[in-house]
């Protein structure tokens, strides 16, 4: 009972090296014993009474096919005979013209094409109908399979059939051949007909069946003792009825004097003899067919047999095969048993950065692994402690500069609108003061928006329409704008103050440089699920301008005056993601338009720009 623990404890804490050698000779010598060993044992003197027996079980299912295939060719012929077609036909008289003729012979025809395609599958042949009292048809020739019983009555083969036979199969049958076509060779089956109901008729005819000899062979082909072996059919006179040329058919059989020596065993069951056959050693083999007093002949070379004999020269050259293999395996056995830690090392290393860390390998063996791979562990929780002291450093920090940013927005605009009012009010002295006044509750309402960082499109829109009617009373009218915003795109959510930095730069650095009206035009679209926001100025922006704006928003130019660009573009992309945030294009003609993009999601549900910090401060 301790052999097992002190087997697996030797085992795990002896060096790789030594594991190597002890799992190579174990799983190389010792199968290899066995199986020399057990081959080794093998009796030859099995060989032949085994080959023989697989030769009896060949012939064996050669004589089940031949049976089953001539009684399926029976219940066919017999279903034609009672068919109510057929039966009709015999007990009818004698059509009185040739339409009669004609559509009788049409529905014969038919009756038998329907049982030639209802044995689609098996093995094919050929039906035919022979009728008494009808010698009209051979006035009809293009109408095939139904005759006369006039037209056959002297011939050779319709002559030797029994009288009042149930199913006689007739023996081999030649067609007719063409001059430089070799001739077709027919098995034929017949079935005398009578009519059911009236026993008084002695005989109304007949139905053959011709099963094609090439088709016949083909079945038997299959059921071969061996490769090279050839299979013959012999009639009760020793003539080949079925071979493997055409023109051995109807021949008798080459070995005239097969087992002649013993008259007595002419007709047993099975027989086997080693004879020369075509210059070549061969095992001659007879099966007897009681039933149709047939004779199956299987003719197998000694070449295709005697590779049983060589059998333990086999089993040596499959012995070394199977050693190589297991030589194979236990190699590829040996090279996982090495590489298998380093894998797992290595794809820890490869997913430390993506699992932020969170990686720990997990080794029992006590070798040269486990003190790496401590060591490895040890070092990543290290790593992952200074990790998360920067990372919430960094966040706090970050956070921080965004809200002294978000600060800095309100104010600088108030000081602006202020003084513009105050202006307006001691020079002028307008009623536009009202309208200004009310544009400016506006803004200051949906810029507070209770606190709240994530304000609805239609908000953030209205805020810049105040803005841009406050600018433009200050202008005198010098500027104009429009708002394209269709009215189901207004429910969607997004930062506030985005809208606003950016219009002030188009009037600051735009309008100002430029002597003539302001234009400016903010438009709304949809796409693949990306709101985008187009604010166009018609001023004096160029590409050179553009790039000092793409500078500006990666961080490598600008200066505080442009500090509200920047800052509507961190903003989007700290709440939304770093795929989404602000460009700048040239327009074609002139001005330059700020291209916001956004995601479309009409709730504010899972966007804090506290997610992060919280997150951070959890892991701690």
């Amino acid at each position: 009972m301790w052999a097992r623990p002190l087997k697996q404890l030797f085992l795990n804490n002896i060096s790789i090296k030594n594991r190597l050698l002890i799992y190579f000779l174990s799983l190389v010598l010792i199968p290899s014993t066995i199986i020399v060993t057990s081959l080794y044992h093998q009796s030859s003197s099995t060989i032949s009474e085994n080959m023989t027996d697989s030769i009896d079980r060949s012939m064996r299912m050669m004589e089940l096919n031949i049976l089953e295939t001539l009684e399926q060719i029976d219940d066919i012929t017999t279903k034609i005979y009672t068919s109510n077609t057929l039966q009709g036909i015999l007990s009818s008289d004698r059509p009185g013209d040739d339409i009669g003729i004609i559509n009788e012979m049409t529905q014969l025809t038919t009756l038998l094409d329907s049982y030639s395609l209802s044995n689609q599958g098996r093995t094919k042949f050929t039906l035919n109908l022979f009728l008494m009292n009808r010698p009209e048809y051979h006035l009809f020739p293009f109408i095939p399979h139904v005759y006369s019983v006039e037209s056959v009555q002297n011939l050779e083969w319709y002559q030797s059939m029994p009288y009042k036979t149930r199913f006689k199969v007739l023996g081999l049958y030649q067609e007719d051949s063409k001059s430089g076509i070799l001739p077709m060779y027919y098995i034929r089956t017949a079935k005398q007909l009578y009519e059911l109901d009236n026993f008084a008729v002695p005989y109304a005819g007949m139905i053959t069946a011709d099963v094609n000899i090439t088709d016949f062979g083909k079945n038997l082909d299959n059921l071969k003792p061996s490769p090279h072996s050839e299979v013959y059919i012999l009639n009760a006179a020793g003539e080949v009825m079925i071979g493997n040329r055409i023109d051995e058919v109807n021949q008798p059989f080459i070995v005239s004097d097969l087992f002649k020596d013993n008259p007595t065993e002419e007709k047993q069951d099975f027989q086997a003899q080693f004879r020369s056959f075509h210059g070549e050693q061969t095992l001659i083999a007879s099966k007897f067919i009681p039933l149709l007093n047939w004779k199956i002949v299987t003719v197998s070379p000694l070449r295709d047999l005697n590779g049983k004999l060589l059998s333990f020269r086999n089993v040596m050259i499959i012995v070394i095969l199977i050693s190589m293999v297991m030589a194979l395996i236990l190699a590829l056995f040996l090279s996982n048993n090495i590489t298998n830690p380093i894998r797992k090392f290595v794809r820890a290393i490869n997913t430390t950065d993506s699992e932020l860390f969170n990686v720990s390998i997990n080794y029992k063996r006590n070798d040269e692994f486990l003190y790496l791979f401590q060591r490895f562990n040890k070092m990543i929780r290290q790593m992952k402690e200074l990790v998360d002291q920067l990372y919430v450093s960094e966040v706090k920090k970050k956070k921080a500069e965004l809200e002294a940013l978000q600060a800095q927005i309100n104010p600088h605009f108030l000081y602006n609108t202020l003084d513009s009012i105050n202006w307006m009010a001691l020079k002028k002295k307008v009623p536009e003061i009202s309208l200004m006044v009310t544009s400016l509750s506006d803004f200051f309402r949906l810029s507070l928006n209770k606190g709240r960082s994530i304000i609805l499109l239609e908000d953030e829109l209205n805020q810049a329409q105040a803005y841009l009617t406050i600018q433009q009373i200050r202008l005198s009218n010098k500027l104009t704008f429009a708002i394209e915003a269709p009215s189901h795109y207004l429910q969607f959510v997004t930062v506030k103050l985005i809208l606003q930095p950016l219009i002030e730069n188009a009037i600051i650095h735009g309008f100002n440089a430029s002597k003539g009206r302001g234009h400016l035009v903010i438009n709304v679209s949809l796409e693949q699920e990306i709101v985008t926001l187009r604010i166009s100025d018609n001023g004096s922006g160029s590409e050179a301008e553009v790039l000092k704006m793409q500078e500006l928003l990666n961080g490598t130019g600008g200066d505080t005056a442009s500090f509200g660009i920047r800052n509507v573009h961190t903003r989007i992309q700290q709440w939304f993601g770093e795929q989404y945030g602000l460009q700048y294009e040239a327009n074609l003609d002139q001005g330059l338009t700020a291209i916001i993009r956004i995601p479309a999601r009409k709730t504010a549900d899972g966007l804090s720009n506290d997610h992060l910090l919280d997150h951070s401060e959890n892991k701690q």
